[in-house]
């Protein structure tokens, strides 16, 4: 017996960029709570088999869509500062949030509200896409001496898309330069410049 017909045949990455796009575009017509594997087959084209053997679910797989998606992926910066780094990271995560995928991200929050699991994919998946981004923004303005090795940047993390979120789709306020510059400013420097 080959090691081929032991692991069974090669999953095919096409076969997965159809899945997840299928799925995207169901989400952003039926929504979460109505999205179905099924539907997702018939969109795809491929059978229900062929999903379940990717994923365990619909949260598993709408979690790995979103992932890959263009949506989760944030452009790098390098302004030569921390401040600098920080205005233009939050006016790219504003822009793509008052786009259509705005929208699709409004509405996965509003199902992580009854999915836990969604909810902790969803969280995981986020964190691991811009992880990297944040990485080397901190990284660099340690290295700069603008903050301490010992910063809290688990805490602005947290903060800056909780503001972001809430003045964009609970209060509906306005997320514009100003107010960017002045949650880097008066919130969020001050944090990293305080010691743990």
């Amino acid at each position: 017996m080959s090691i081929s017909t032991l692991i069974g045949r090669p999953r095919s990455a096409s076969c997965n960029i159809a899945i997840e796009k299928a799925a995207i575009e169901l989400l952003r017509e039926v929504g979460y709570e109505r999205l179905s594997i099924e539907g997702v087959a018939n969109r795809a084209h491929v059978s229900k088999t062929t999903i379940y053997r990717r994923w365990k679910n619909k949260a598993e797989l709408i979690a790995d869509a979103v992932h890959h998606y263009a949506f989760c992926k944030m452009p790098t910066f390098d302004t030569g500062s921390l401040r600098g780094d920080l205005v233009e990271v939050i006016r790219e995560k504003v822009r793509t949030m008052q786009s259509a995928d705005g929208q699709l991200f409004a509405g996965l929050m509003a199902a992580t509200r009854t999915d836990s699991d969604l909810a902790d994919l969803l969280l995981s998946s986020m964190s691991e896409g811009a992880s990297s981004v944040h990485s080397a923004i901190f990284d660099r303005a340690i290295e700069r001496g603008e903050i301490l090795p010992g910063a809290d940047i688990e805490t602005i993390l947290e903060i800056t898309p909780a503001v972001i979120t809430f003045r964009l789709f609970m209060s509906r306020q306005n997320v514009d330069q100003k107010f960017i510059e002045h949650l880097v400013d008066n919130v969020l420097l001050p944090i990293l410049h305080n010691k743990k």
